[in-house]
């Protein structure tokens, strides 16, 4: 399903008063869902904008709610403070549940509207994308280079995340481990028609983000006519143990992928800290 909203709804969406409060919180992260946007805290659902006329705004899930609180969306002033507390304490009495979904928050933060997001070489598009298959992350990797940034003989090339954050070794074997993930990615791009019918839905919501300020600073480029052919898969280990053979086990199973690194500390995503995994076994894993 496309991510990409009408322009319809994208003209309305840029004078409401929920997008200069996004644009203004970096705890939030706003992402465009076709027939929707959805604002995350924490890797939370805080609140969900729907295309319709007149629009409609729904509330957290229920799910959060511990007790009954007064939660009026049609007066986001008070909602949100009120909606962020509720998610805080969800995150605290049920451990670990949005732990990587934050940590996917923070790394859009980083690399689409920190003060030092214009120095890092990727751009967050997109978050718990699914069609068929889910993936964490959908960046666009566009050097932070003169050249690159000009696009002079320079194509950006759409990159998928997949995120692992490391509490426990379940998080990368089974169904949503990191063989799993990594077959889905390949079944993924054999298919043709839909790996171009995502690349160019990909490209058409990066536009739609910047236009929108989402993400900032890239207004006094050129916008974006192509992009690379192929598409990159790279895992995203956060706070994962170097001592585990079960990762080992793991990436047996699978032939030669990429990770990243940090940059030395933090959320940045840069192209020079991608490895492939032969490397990332030799720097990283300790198996006795």
């Amino acid at each position: 399903m496309a991510r990409q909203i009408s322009n319809r709804f994208f003209n309305e969406l840029i004078t409401m008063p929920i997008l200069e409060y996004v644009k203004t919180d970096h705890t939030l992260n706003m992402e465009l869902r076709g027939n929707k946007v959805i604002i995350y805290y924490r890797g939370g659902k805080l609140l969900t904008v729907v295309d319709k006329n007149p629009t409609i705004f729904v509330p957290l899930d229920e799910k959060y709610l511990k007790e009954n609180i007064d939660l009026d969306t049609e007066n986001i002033e008070d909602y949100i403070p009120k909606a962020k507390r509720v998610i805080d304490r969800y995150v605290v009495e049920v451990k670990n549940h949005l732990w990587e979904k934050e940590i996917q928050q923070r790394v859009v933060q980083e690399n689409n509207y920190s003060q030092n997001s214009l120095e890092t070489d990727f751009f967050i598009i997109d978050t718990e994308y699914q069609d068929i298959f889910r993936f964490d992350m959908i960046a666009l990797r566009w050097d932070s280079t003169i050249t690159a940034r000009k696009l002079q003989n320079y194509l950006p090339k759409i990159t998928i995340f997949e995120a692992k954050q490391g509490f426990n070794d379940g998080s990368i074997k089974g169904t949503s481990g990191m063989y799993s993930h990594w077959n889905n990615f390949n079944e993924f791009i054999a298919n043709k028609d839909k790996i171009e019918s995502f690349k160019e839905d990909m490209k058409t919501v990066f536009e739609q983000k910047r236009a929108l300020g989402l993400i900032t600073g890239t207004e006094k480029y050129e916008k974006i006519d192509k992009i690379a052919d192929d598409v990159d898969f790279v895992f995203l280990l956060a706070n994962y143990k170097p001592a585990s053979s079960i990762l080992k086990s793991e990436l047996d199973k699978i032939s030669d992928c990429k990770f990243i690194f940090s940059n030395p500390m933090g959320y940045g995503l840069y192209e020079r800290n991608i490895i492939n995994k032969q490397d990332f076994i030799k720097r990283f894993l300790i198996v006795s």
